[in-house]
């Protein structure tokens, strides 16, 4: 999908969607985050090749207040109108976790999902599907770069900040 992505035959990205679910999962001490969520941010940001410039982040008062897991959903601003949205959440019942990545371009789309490692891409036409050895995330080196984690914290702060004061939270010029 990266790849497509950067041959331009996706055209600009308009919408990223990630979907991970999973049972339980460590949290990152630092940001009260799941570890998990922070390594799906560096996949958009990854994808996208720069950071955002909008953060804001919701997640399931009741959820969280009764310690039964956690549902969030952050949404991501970048420059030129794209957006991103991840939905994560640690509530699923013990077992396989399922993540899926979906990708809109301005010349077309993308998905895959770590159920049957099969990505689909359409440009028009009759969709293609492909059955990948990677996974969702596969190929890149979960924030390998030292700017790259450093864009990962901070989104994961502005993330933080979204939630505890319930508005959007700006990142222009970071």
């Amino acid at each position: 999908m990266k790849r497509e992505l950067d041959a331009g035959k996706l055209g600009e990205p308009g919408l990223i969607r990630i979907h991970h679910w999973e049972a339980g999962g460590e949290v990152d001490a630092a940001h009260q985050l799941p570890v998990l969520l922070l390594q799906q941010i560096d996949v958009i940001l990854w994808l996208m090749g720069k950071p955002p410039t909008l953060v804001y982040a919701v997640q399931h008062e009741e959820a969280a207040k009764s310690h039964l897991g956690r549902y969030l959903q952050v949404h991501l601003g970048f420059p030129g109108g794209t957006m991103a949205l991840l939905v994560y959440s640690n509530r699923l019942p013990s077992g396989d976790p399922y993540r899926s990545l979906h990708v809109i371009g301005s010349a077309g789309a993308a998905y895959t999902d770590e159920q049957q490692n099969m990505q689909l891409l359409y440009k028009g036409g009759q969709a293609r599907g492909v059955i990948a050895a990677e996974k969702p995330a596969g190929g890149h080196d979960h924030a390998g770069i030292t700017q790259d984690w450093k864009n990962v914290l901070a989104v994961a702060d502005a993330v933080q900040r979204s939630l505890a004061s319930r508005q959007a939270v700006s990142l222009e010029g970071h």
